[in-house]
């Protein structure tokens, strides 16, 4: 898979959440729009 930039279309992902059921971008989406945000460093050490 390439590298995103700013701006790009996310690709379809589907991730385990706190309820019975997988999360899944399109089902998001179908909602209205969506902002997700990454922080790779938020839960290691030092």
């Amino acid at each position: 898979m390439a590298d995103l930039t700013v701006s790009d279309t996310a690709p379809e992902f589907s991730a385990l959440a706190t309820g019975p059921n997988p999360l899944a971008l399109s089902n998001l989406l179908a909602a209205g729009p969506v902002v997700l945000a990454f922080y790779p460093k938020a839960f290691t050490g030092g």
